[in-house]
């Protein structure tokens, strides 16, 4: 089996729990390039990068170099796609692979119950206000609140399309991941991604109506409510609309 063949098969099984290759990337912290690059078998893919895969994917390490060196493509996605429940015991040389709904939708909540301890424990580490690491401190807790958002809001619609009780618990995940977002950029309240997002709050407008607003993609828009990105030539209009909105 190639890497273009095994690839292929973890193609196969992303779309199996109905993931696109944003909610793959949100959940791995592997680029969309990177995860289209490992589909198609175009390059050989880091170890971290396969690693990341796998435990996004919720599969056993090494499931990709099993894949490469399989001899039947077919029948190996077969088995992973028909792997025993978890609660069976899997074979020590054949492991048992989950792509039940239910069970991914149990996994995808422990995973954000553990993104939240996580930022909790970032937040309760802040550096002192007056330290000069303080700002670059919360901008990057605010990128990995940012990240664990959108597997949230990626693992409750496993949820809903699963009909697993985890989905009221998941959106409640989501709902505190949001607080903590907006409370990080409360705390820069001179920054202009905190000015931003403030007034998008305020407008009441949907994202994609400002980003219209501002002649930017609706990506651009998030980047600008929590990095501070502005596209060139967007500033003017980004003042504009904070004013507005103030």
């Amino acid at each position: 089996m190639s890497r273009e063949a095994a690839g292929a098969a973890i193609r196969t099984l992303r779309e199996a729990r109905d993931w696109s290759l944003a909610d793959l990337a949100a959940a791995t912290g592997v680029s969309i390039m990177g995860l289209s690059f490992l589909e198609r078998g175009v390059r050989k893919p880091h170890k971290g990068t396969v690693q990341k895969v796998e435990n996004g994917l919720g599969l056993p390490p090494g499931t990709y170099a099993r894949l490469v060196v399989a001899d039947d493509p077919d029948a190996e996605i077969a088995q992973i796609l028909a792997a025993a429940p978890a609660e069976s015991t899997p074979s020590r040389t054949t492991p048992g692979i989950v792509v039940s709904r239910h069970s991914d939708a149990d996994v995808l909540e422990a995973h954000a119950e553990a993104h939240l301890d996580s930022l909790n424990s970032l937040i309760a580490r802040l550096p002192a206000e007056t330290s000069n690491e303080y700002q670059t401190y919360i901008q990057s807790v605010i990128e990995q609140c940012v990240k664990a958002e959108l597997l949230a809001a990626n693992s409750w619609r496993v949820a809903v399309n699963a009909g697993a009780e985890s989905a009221d618990r998941l959106m409640a995940h989501l709902t505190s991941l949001e607080a903590i977002r907006t409370g990080l950029l409360a705390r820069t309240p001179g920054s202009i991604s905190a000015r931003f997002d403030q007034a998008c709050a305020r407008s009441e407008l949907p994202e994609s109506v400002i980003a219209t607003l501002l002649g930017v993609a609706v990506e651009q828009v998030w980047d600008i409510r929590n990095r501070g990105t502005i596209p060139p030539g967007a500033l003017p209009r980004v003042r504009a609309f904070v004013r507005e909105q103030s």
